[in-house]
């Protein structure tokens, strides 16, 4: 069951990878727009990027300016779709992975 997962979740994956990068992507050009508003650091941008994209926020960045406050707002609601395509992408593989294993004759019946 487990190769069966493992494929079915590199292929789902595989799928959706464009969408994928084009979100991490956004959320590494929101964080240099970030830095630019808000005078900080690039590295610092992206990193606040990162944190607020992961609804993390540690607090030691602060946005400070009315657009990178915007920005931080759409970075939190991205950072949400991910880990919604991320669990949603896992819990196919997980059902593709209990059929397959069923139709090999090594899975438990339905209750």
């Amino acid at each position: 069951m487990v190769i069966h997962f493992l494929v079915a979740h590199s292929t789902l994956v595989l799928e959706l990878g464009a969408l994928i990068i084009g979100l991490i992507a956004f959320v590494i050009a929101a964080g240099v727009l970030i830095a630019r508003l808000d005078g900080i650091a690039v590295e610092d941008g992206i990193y606040f990027a990162f944190i607020t994209a992961l609804t993390v926020g540690f607090g030691d960045f602060v946005p400070k300016s009315r657009g990178a406050k915007t920005l931080s707002v759409m970075l939190a609601t991205i950072g949400i779709v991910i880990f919604g395509i991320i669990v949603s992408v896992t819990v196919h593989a997980l059902d593709i992975a209990i059929e397959a294993s069923r139709m090999d004759g090594g899975g438990a019946t339905a209750p």
